[in-house]
């Protein structure tokens, strides 16, 4: 049997690595596309995979997005409809492109979602889906603009169980960024800024948070921005910065720090699964964290970044009392990946 799976951020490299590895252990033979986009080829690097890269990000303009969308999916159309064999399934993170050119050439897919309020890409792909692995705490409905509840598989549990279960933290990421154990180290994910459900806010939360911090005798700010501008304009601010340009290995490095900062989800909830507070300043609540946080572990969800900066400097003044042992917990959850194999072994793909 022969899968297509596709992936267009470092979060999708993640999970479709994992789906790879079980996937290919169960008899499956699998083959990964990707784009060039922020650190996500640094990532299968990271991982020992070898993608087919197509394309890449199209930017902030709706007409150079639509540009490099289309221009993907001519590129995959030809690339998929060249393999040697036919995929029996796609599987992607509910990717435009991929989710197009997989109906147009008969192949099923079956797509990850854990992003109601990407309200565009969710029209675009999930109607076209045979079947939706959403965790559970996301209730059905909330997807009743882009597909039928029926066609919706709950899992318990959230993506990043995937590839948090059952790690092992690797110190040598410490020494690629110059760090040690002995450092009080902050993590710093960017906002999506130029992601098509993310509001125009005029300013960028995180750098305000980190101009917050930045002064804070002993701390190491490491910071992950999305954009190559977001980058320049965060050294520009503040100069003793660490940003990484190439991917390095983040899990590892948050479970050696003492608080993780995101303008999306992906690293707190990294963070928060390895027992590291974690907070995430978003401008909309997202069920996936209020669920994390209610079960016990550390994340805090703020809308107000003058909050989120209160909280931050209470957490690093005793950075110990916040942590929190998550072992237990995270091997209670389930992984979407396990949710995936249920649904190939009770879809009919062939139908």
């Amino acid at each position: 049997m022969f899968a297509w799976l596709d992936a267009l951020t470092p979060k999708q490299a993640q999970l479709m690595v994992s789906a790879k590895v079980e996937m290919e252990r169960r008899g499956w033979r699998v083959v990964i596309t990707t784009r060039r986009h922020d650190y996500t080829l640094g990532i299968f690097r990271i991982k020992g995979v070898e993608p087919i890269v197509v394309g890449g990000y199209g930017g902030e303009r709706l007409e150079s997005k639509l540009e490099a969308s289309l221009k993907r999916s001519l590129e995959l159309m030809k690339i998929i409809s060249g393999l040697p064999e036919k995929p029996k399934v796609h599987v992607s993170l509910s990717s435009p492109e991929a989710v197009r050119v997989a109906f147009g050439l008969k192949v099923p897919s079956i797509l990850f979602n854990d992003t109601p309020h990407s309200v565009f890409v969710n029209r675009l792909t999930l109607p076209l889906a045979v079947k939706v692995i959403v965790p559970e705490a996301i209730p059905k409905r909330v997807y009743s603009y882009a597909v039928p509840t029926n066609r919706i598989v709950h899992y318990r549990g959230v993506d990043e169980v995937a590839w948090m279960r059952g790690f092992k933290p690797d110190p040598s990421v410490l020494e690629e960024l110059e760090l040690s154990v002995d450092d009080v180290i902050v993590v710093v994910r960017s906002e999506e800024a130029k992601a098509s459900y993310y509001p125009k806010l005029g300013f960028a939360p995180t750098l305000r948070l980190i101009e917050k911090l930045y002064q804070l005798e002993g701390v190491k700010i490491v910071y992950f921005g999305r954009y190559s501008d977001q980058k320049r304009a965060a050294l520009k601010m503040f100069p003793n910065l660490i940003v990484p340009e190439e991917a390095v290995d983040g899990p590892s490095l948050i479970a050696y720090s003492s608080l993780v900062i995101t303008g999306g989800g992906t690293m707190a909830r990294e963070g928060a699964l390895l027992g590291v507070p974690s907070i995430c300043v978003f401008p909309a609540k997202l069920h996936v964290n209020e669920w994390l946080e209610k079960r016990g572990f550390p994340l805090w969800w703020f809308r107000d970044v003058d909050e989120a900066a209160e909280h931050a400097l209470k957490v690093l003044r005793e950075p110990d009392r916040f942590r929190v042992d998550t072992s237990r917990m995270l091997m209670e959850l389930e992984s979407p990946v396990e949710a995936l194999m249920r649904v190939l072994e009770e879809v009919d793909i062939d139908g």
